[in-house]
């Protein structure tokens, strides 16, 4: 759709970023009165909510004409050589009327259907989570807890990625398939620079699924049978600061109570550090969802098509395996240690630890991509900056366009705007493809670079593709492990989200939450990773001087941005998680008490493992002692 709509990154970032921006509006109302109300109603017609939007995000396709894809008819020719002939009539009315805008109705529809994604998600993530957490027994131990988080955890964070998966192999499917004659369609396969595939199809399925599934949400009771025998065996672990003896106040349903119960939550030094830990890890995750297939071509210095193949196919399946052994990770480390709030804040320090060091994996790069008038002169010297030079001696009376449809000589692995560009003359086509000879701009660059060796002085379309070897794969396995790390602290940070706050503030605990992440880490990440990638560009698509989309990146630039933002966001965290461990303060150490029971309507002996010191450890005792 960027390429039929004309969106710049920055555009798809905002398009990204505004899901976040409707549930930040709209994720207080909804706790404080989702909260005393019936959360299966409240997540079912969320669940409506985002399959409406769903569907709204596919009627661009329906609304808009049919592809109509560059067929390359330079001067006359069919094939895009260079002929010599300066008859070329140019309308740019056309061009302008659909010129990236941000008044695009294409783009404002989307900004529509993400607003329904948000508002419909809130309830789902917000009392979806407090409504597991009230009516599944923790057993008195962080062992069963953390069992029931990792895998309500490991969906929600596999669920996106196998999203990306099934959406990359959707974009192997014609845009129009369902409404132009695929016979009739000249483009071989996704393998074209000028493919556009199947983006809507995601956006359907969702759609049905979410329509589907709000039916059975709607048929739950307010309250499971077991729910409060499941209370009576919860661990209070409540910071001192927030342990408060007017409920009332926070059962209350009056919007006016709403401040103090917020700041109530927001006095916890501890809780405020789960909100600093999932801003920065939000930024990063955000940011990586929506341009990894751009990171990938420019990082590995593969084709557009490889590139989203490794994003959403490989680079997926990398993602679930990682994900998901993270979260598990982290539920296994709680279990095996029995950790509390500080050790699980012990446990963050070390899994951020090891992810910092293994961020520098993104300089691990494969050789980069030579586009000949873009980063390789003619003259065979490199181009600084971002200025191209795509005119040269050899093609002057060719009368090229800007007409982006790259050719290669796989013998050298050199790449040209376009055949024109080139500047051949011949050209054959056959089963294999297109090829160009007689090139006057690829036997100039020879002549300045006579080493080089040889068979065949034939062009072919398409991008060339360097040879990386085990680079490659050292890169993968290094994002594996920083992956693993960085979502084995996913468990910890929930439940100490939950953990320190009263339970009867839970769920607007996790509104408070959701508010500074969507505020400070998802709705700034998209937007920040693309205006980073576009900084890292050296060469625009332009229509009748207004730009478009990137068509070349710098790769050595854009790694080391990315890093530095990787880099950045994990000393924060790790920054936040020595102020928690500090500033954390249990509430049995102010008052000289046992660990209590959140629902605690008799006597109930436990033996809860602490990570302080012997002589600090208070001993749980009956209520009749």
């Amino acid at each position: 759709m960027i390429k039929n709509a004309l969106f710049y990154s920055t555009q798809t970032g905002i398009i990204s970023s505004w899901y976040d921006f409707a549930i930040l509006i709209t994720v207080f109302p909804v706790c404080h009165w989702g909260n005393t109300g019936h959360k299966g109603r409240w997540i079912g017609i969320g669940s409506f909510l985002m399959a409406l939007g769903s569907f709204v995000c596919v009627l661009p396709h329906y609304m808009a004409s049919p592809y109509r894809y560059d067929e390359t008819q330079l001067n006359r020719s069919e094939h895009g050589q260079c002929t010599y002939r300066d008859d070329l009539v140019s309308d740019c009315s056309k061009h302008l009327s659909g010129s990236a805008s941000y008044l695009n109705p294409y783009f404002l529809m989307f900004l529509l259907g993400q607003t329904l994604h948000g508002i419909g998600a809130t309830p789902l993530f917000s009392i979806g989570t407090a409504y597991l957490d009230e009516n599944v027994s923790q057993k008195a131990s962080p062992v069963y807890l953390g069992k029931k988080i990792a895998i309500h955890s490991v969906v929600t964070s596999i669920g996106p990625v196998i999203g990306l998966f099934v959406g990359g192999f959707m974009l192997t499917i014609y845009t129009d398939f369902d409404r132009v004659d695929m016979s009739k369609v000249k483009l071989k396969d996704s393998s074209d620079p000028r493919w556009v595939g199947a983006w809507w199809l995601g956006f359907l399925g969702s759609a049905i699924l979410a329509f589907i599934t709000a039916f059975p949400i709607l048929m739950f009771a307010r309250e499971l049978p077991e729910a409060k025998k499941h209370r009576l065996k919860d661990v209070n672990q409540v910071h001192a600061i927030s342990q408060i003896n007017d409920k009332d106040v926070i059962l209350k349903g009056n919007l006016k109570y709403l401040p103090q119960a917020v700041w109530n939550i927001l006095r916890n030094p501890t809780f405020v550090t789960t909100i600093v830990l999932g801003i920065f890890e939000s930024i990063v995750i955000n940011g990586f969802a929506a341009f990894m297939p751009k990171i990938l071509e420019a990082i590995l210095s593969t084709t557009p098509t490889k590139a989203s193949y490794l994003s959403c196919q490989l680079f997926s399946a990398i993602v679930i395996f990682a994900a998901a052994a993270g979260v598990m990770l982290g539920g296994a480390l709680i279990r095996q240690f029995n950790l509390q709030v500080s050790g699980m804040l012990k446990l963050i320090f070390v899994c951020h630890l090891i992810a910092l060091i293994l961020t520098p994996c993104f300089l691990i790069q494969c050789p980069s991509h030579d586009f000949i008038g873009i980063n390789l002169n003619y003259d065979y010297q490199r181009i600084k900056g971002s200025t191209d030079n795509l005119h040269a001696t050899c093609n002057a009376n060719c009368y090229c366009t800007e007409k982006w449809n790259p050719v290669c000589h796989t013998g050298t692995g050199y790449t040209f705007y376009s055949a024109c560009y080139a500047g051949c003359t011949n050209w054959v086509q056959n089963s294999s493809g297109t090829y160009w000879s007689n090139c006057a701009c690829f036997d100039e660059l020879i002549s300045y670079a006579s080493e080089i060796q040889y068979k065949d002085d034939r062009l072919q379309e398409g991008f060339c593709e360097k040879k990386c070897g085990y680079v490659q794969w050292i890169f993968l396995i290094l994002l594996f492990l920083s992956v693993v790390a960085s979502f084995a602290t996913g468990i910890p940070s929930q439940q100490i989200m939950l953990r320190v706050v009263p339970f009867e503030q839970r769920t607007l605990g996790i509104g408070v939450h959701w508010t500074f992440l969507r505020l400070l880490g998802f709705i700034p990440g998209g937007v920040l990773f693309g205006m980073m990638i576009d900084t890292a560009c050296v060469k625009w698509k332009e229509e009748c001087g207004k730009r478009q989309s990137c068509l070349v990146y710098d790769s050595y630039r854009l790694s080391w941005t990315i890093m530095a933002v990787a880099i950045v966001c994990k000393l924060v965290s790790i920054l936040g998680t020595i102020l928690g461990y500090i500033t954390y303060r249990p509430n049995d150490l102010d008052n000289n008490i046992s660990v209590q029971t959140t629902d605690s309507r008799g006597p109930l002996s436990l033996t809860v493992n602490d990570d302080r010191p012997p002589d600090e450890m208070i001993n749980s005792f009956d209520a009749g002692d």
